[in-house]
């Protein structure tokens, strides 16, 4: 699964907050969503800030998303201004009563060491798809094509040709070899000599392979 989570809940800029606390998060107004395991228990929390029908509706679908639709493992996507981040989801959902106004989170790893990239240089699709004014969205429709794309930003070969559609098990092989390389690159960073020397052997040896 991939989602679109934007930078700025309650219209404020929380992209430090995000890289620096390793979270994403979104506001709308709503209430501790700990133990909504389905959208009907969503629906009461939403219930209880007495929203306009269309208003509460859409923020039910949302928080639904946020809370229980999305996954530990699950890619997400950051737009932000000219540029994007991308990372992998690593917690369940949260409530955090100490925020200023990105409250409902979730934790997760920056892939590329939290750099951003230019939206120019993702695929056309997905850069269409970016110009939805929600600030989450599910952009599973586009995973296939976000996986392969992240392949060639890592130097990995690509798991199928361009015009198959990759499964769900070679996703979730996909994201295991990205955290192992970033295991690898942090034995190699590490200040004890045998850790780098196994890990370059370890390089050395998939190199060769």
């Amino acid at each position: 699964m991939l989602w679109m989570v934007r930078a700025f809940p309650d219209q404020t800029d929380r992209m430090t907050e995000f890289l620096k606390d390793n979270i994403i998060a979104v506001h709308w107004g709503i209430g501790d969503l700990t133990g909504c395991t389905t959208k009907k228990d969503v629906e009461k929390v939403v219930a209880k800030a007495n929203l306009m029908p269309r208003d509460a509706s859409l923020k039910i679908g949302l928080l639904d998303r946020f809370a229980n639709l999305m996954k530990i493992g699950h890619y997400c996507i950051i737009p932000y201004h000219d540029v994007f981040y991308t990372g992998i989801i690593k917690s369940d959902y949260y409530f955090d009563p100490n925020s200023n106004k990105f409250e409902h989170q979730r934790k997760v790893e920056w892939l590329f060491d939290g750099d951003s990239f230019s939206r120019d240089e993702l695929p056309e699709s997905i850069q269409a798809s970016l110009k939805t004014q929600l600030g989450l969205a599910d952009f599973s429709h586009h995973e296939s094509i976000f996986v392969k794309y992240l392949n060639r930003k890592q130097g990995i070969a690509d798991l199928q040709d361009e015009s198959s559609e990759i499964t769900p098990i070679e996703i979730e092989l996909n994201s295991l070899l990205i955290d192992a390389m970033k295991i690898i690159k942090d034995e190699i960073n590490s200040d004890d000599p045998d850790r780098r020397l196994k890990a370059a052997i370890a390089v050395m040896e998939l190199n060769n392979k």
